[in-house]
């Protein structure tokens, strides 16, 4: 077994452990209004983006137990799922029929973000790759491939990442110098769970997406000067709603300042598939 082989068959074990988690909505109480703050963030740049109802396809790829569906399922959109772990897949449809949303999934797929190949050519006129699959893949240059392949030309990928700079500063504030020297000089870096993430610095993940065809549009600050995960205080800080509305507002209006991609702990991008495609050969 190759060394990718088994850190894939360590993610999915991990993953697999953590579905029943992330269904139960315990992750969610924890984080609490923080999750509200991150979505909102992100639904800034993906509501431009939506395709018409009738004939639009929109992918949610590496869904966990599902984020976006509840969202745009109840709007009149039809989606596909997909996610590495089997039983976060299993968790995920499980939930979409509960909330009665089933006939808005036209496919639920086991599969690695490196590797959609069930998933036809030009399929997809969005897809949403949040939650930073992109940093918790093996591949992330395959991982970006894959997405080209099946964007409609002309159509969008919208997808988050860890961002290099701000990984760097938090862990030398924990004097944590072995993981700060990795993720400064290599973009790597090791996390408690055991798994190896990968993190972008803005100028990167632009390249990224340039690289395999993609025209990127926006980079942007998600929840930029807040520890990811948050820290107990921040959660706390969260819970009013005045507070929450101003922090909202001010996150709103640096988002894309370039300062401010510096220091954010997850870098978005927004990139459009090209309408004439491109010659990679």
């Amino acid at each position: 077994m190759t060394e990718t082989e088994t850190m894939t068959d360590q993610a999915l074990g991990y993953w697999n452990n953590k579905a029943q988690f992330f269904a139960s909505g315990e992750r969610k109480q924890q984080h609490r209004r923080m999750a509200d703050l991150y979505e909102k963030g992100c639904w800034r740049y993906i509501e431009p983006l939506l395709p018409p109802r009738e004939g639009g396809t929109i992918l949610e790829a590496g869904c966990g137990t599902g984020r976006w569906v509840y969202r745009l399922a109840p709007m009149g959109y039809d989606l596909e799922l997909t996610d590495f772990s089997d039983e976060m897949i299993r968790h995920a449809e499980a939930l979409v029929n509960q909330q009665g949303l089933g006939k808005s999934v036209t496919g639920y797929h086991v599969l690695d973000i490196c590797d959609m190949a069930t998933l036809g050519d030009n399929s997809f006129d969005l897809v949403l790759a949040l939650g930073m699959p992109l940093s918790l893949c093996s591949d992330p240059k395959q991982a970006v491939s894959e997405m080209f392949r099946i964007t409609k030309p002309g159509g969008h990928v919208v997808c988050d990442s860890m961002n290099r700079f701000r990984k760097a500063l938090d862990l030398v504030r924990k004097n944590n110098m072995a993981q700060f020297f990795n993720a400064l000089n290599k973009g790597k870096v090791v996390a408690e769970s055991g798994l190896t993430q990968t993190c972008f610095s803005p100028e990167e993940l632009g390249d990224l997406f340039r690289e395999q065809g993609f025209k990127p549009c926006k980079t942007a600050a998600i929840t930029p000067f807040l520890e990811h995960p948050p820290s107990k205080e921040q959660v706390e800080m969260l819970d009013d709603d005045q507070m929450f509305s101003r922090i909202d507002t001010a996150f709103q209006t640096v988002a894309e300042e370039p300062w401010v991609l510096g220091l954010t702990s997850r870098l978005l991008m927004v990139a459009q598939k090209p309408e004439t495609g491109k010659d990679r050969s």
